[in-house]
């Protein structure tokens, strides 16, 4: 088939199956009231509104637990619009419409997975431009990411039988993926995503970020990160079989552009993963499109980046095979008690950082709230000394915590000992679900394990004007059971407001 027959083939299915004129008008038309600066919320409501299935969406999305704080349920679109935020609904109605148009067609072939994928590249995208103080608009960055592998995504959905023998010809390696595009298409997936976003009148930046290598390996940071973290998920999910692009030289291609290191870039993606995850079950999605099969391979901080995905992934689908209501509804009890609490928790926090109230008394509180709200056994704070050479545990709750403040109340010596100090100093957050599992036995300082005794932890690190000044760590104690998913979102929500605190110094 030549390039010109291939368009003709997606443009007339597309007009058969009618799924994305529609979602392109509704898109448009977001787009245009939520760029003009005389829009208001009822202005992007009422756009938003013409589309019934897109509406109960939005309503839904900002009642969950991403997006709402408050107790009273969200129920007109106009304050749906407000409390998501202006610069963020045109993104999520375009996911949204996204997924709406393709979510139900060829399970076979996992279009949902290609559309989960789309959705991470997004998010990471925009994290990677939020944290780096070199690329720009990190909603532009949003839809570029989000974007740049709709050719792949309309030729599932339009070409599903051609689309099943292009991915067994790549799984066997035999071919590069560039090459069986253009031997079965006459072009590849970006020539063709890149002609329907023409089509639709998108901007010329997002038609750019759908460009090849040789195309947005040039253009702008935003357009940069699209491709790279298109093949870095590709990556990720072991579907690079001839590795046309190897891992480690897509994560110095991010570090280039964002002036990242790479314990800063893997902790986005897997902040982002888990964000991801959250956000497709309040969407009512199923997490098993994110899933992906665990194979080693030869780069160590890869496989540990696919093992804490899998974890995550492992928690929501476990919850989705959840079938005895019993235990379902005591699930459901202890979660609500737990998360009022939780919120009660971050109101207090924001209420003490908004009064000026001093740091050393939030973040105790901080560290009283993560053990209280999580199951986590053992929390603590620890401050390293100016010159960082020691650190020194300072506020700690739980059981067993003079283990934690001797262990970490300590100088350092220059050997394997000094992991951690190494760890928080990169700036990277460190997740442990389970010592017993992935090695972590032969990895982890051996007077930690004896001394700390946990089954599994959790550090982050505490970082003012770029210095890192600290740390904060939590675990469950040994034989209690591993980390969960929520201990970490948790944990995770609460040392963001201690860094926020820190902003404030």
């Amino acid at each position: 088939m030549n390039y010109s027959d291939t368009l003709r083939t997606v443009y007339d299915k597309l007009d058969e199956l009618g799924d994305l004129p529609v979602f392109s008008a509704t898109v448009n038309r977001i787009q245009q009231v939520s760029s003009s600066e005389e829009s208001d919320a009822m202005a992007l409501a009422m756009a938003i509104m013409k589309d019934a299935n897109l509406s109960a969406k939005v309503l839904k999305i900002a009642n969950s637990s991403s997006y709402h704080r408050g107790n009273a349920a969200i129920t007109v679109v106009s304050r749906a619009v407000v409390t998501i935020g202006f610069k963020q609904i045109k993104n999520l109605c375009l996911t949204l419409k996204l997924i709406e148009g393709f979510h139900k067609h060829y399970p076979d072939l996992n279009v949902p997975g290609l559309l989960m994928r789309a959705f991470l590249n997004a998010n990471i995208a925009s994290d990677l431009a939020i944290r780096s103080h070199k690329v720009g608009d990190a909603e532009e960055c949003y839809i570029n990411a989000l974007l740049f592998g709709l050719g792949e995504v309309v030729v599932a959905h339009t070409m599903p039988a051609l689309y099943r023998r292009m991915i067994k010809l790549r799984a066997k390696g035999e071919h590069s993926w560039h090459k069986i595009q253009v031997n079965a298409l006459g072009g590849t997936f970006s020539d063709i995503g890149q002609d329907l976003a023409r089509s639709w009148g998108h901007p010329p930046q997002v038609v750019q970020a759908m460009a090849r290598e040789e195309a947005y390996s040039t253009g702008d940071q935003s357009v940069q990160l699209a491709g790279v973290g298109y093949h870095l998920l590709e990556q990720l999910y072991g579907l690079d079989a001839c590795d046309e692009y190897p891992y480690a030289e897509l994560v110095e291609s991010i570090e280039a552009v964002t002036e990242l290191n790479g314990d800063q870039i893997n902790e986005s993606v897997l902040r982002c993963y888990q964000k991801v995850a959250q956000i497709a079950s309040d969407y009512g999605l199923s997490c098993r499109s994110m899933v992906r099969e665990y194979a080693p391979s030869n780069d160590d901080e890869k496989d540990e980046l696919v093992r804490q995905m899998a974890f995550i992934t492992a928690q929501h689908t476990e919850a989705e095979d959840s079938s005895a209501a019993v235990e379902s509804g005591r699930r459901t009890l202890r979660v609500s008690g737990d998360a009022e609490k939780q919120l009660d928790y971050l109101h207090q926090v924001t209420e003490m950082i908004s009064q000026g109230v001093a740091i050393p008394k939030v973040l105790k509180t901080i560290v009283v709230a993560m053990q209280r709200c999580t199951d986590l056994d053992r929390t603590q704070l620890c401050l390293l000394s100016r010159n960082g050479e020691r650190l020194e545990a300072k506020v700690a709750e739980g059981n067993n915590t003079f283990r934690l403040k001797s262990y970490f109340s300590r100088g350092f010596d220059g050997t394997d000992n000094d992991m951690f100090l190494r760890v928080i100093k990169r700036g990277a957050t460190l997740l442990v679900n389970d010592l017993d599992e992935n090695g972590w036995h032969e990895r982890i300082p051996e007077d930690f394990i004896q001394q700390v005794e946990c089954q599994g932890f959790v550090l982050a690190p505490l970082v003012v004007n770029k210095r890192v000044i600290g740390m904060l760590y939590g675990d469950r104690l040994l034989g209690q059971g591993a980390l969960s998913e929520r201990d970490f979102k948790v944990f995770s929500q609460f040392a963001s407001q201690a860094r926020l605190a820190l902003m404030k110094v």
